[in-house]
């Protein structure tokens, strides 16, 4: 069941289970991109359908990118607001 979640600027998007997130990494890892290294408690990208791990360089083009896909389909279903 899609939850919604407050997001900036008063939107509304569905989350779903397997949309990415942004995580503050709880253990060291390296980026399924880049394999440049997260440090425990630095800020990473994480999408659970694959379950891979970007670093802020390469998951914020990425993240925003979902972010903006979903706002134009929840306008396109009547949910969100188109101005």
């Amino acid at each position: 069941m899609p939850k919604s979640v407050p997001r900036a600027g008063a939107l509304l998007l569905r989350r779903y289970s397997n949309d990415p997130r942004r995580i503050t990494a709880k253990f060291n890892s390296s980026c399924s991109n880049c394999s440049c290294r997260i440090k425990k408690g630095s800020t990473a990208y994480y999408w659970p359908g694959d379950k891979t791990i970007m670093c802020t360089s390469c998951g914020e083009p990425e993240y925003r990118q979902f972010l903006s896909m979903a706002a134009d389909e929840d306008v396109y279903n009547g949910v969100g607001n188109p101005y």
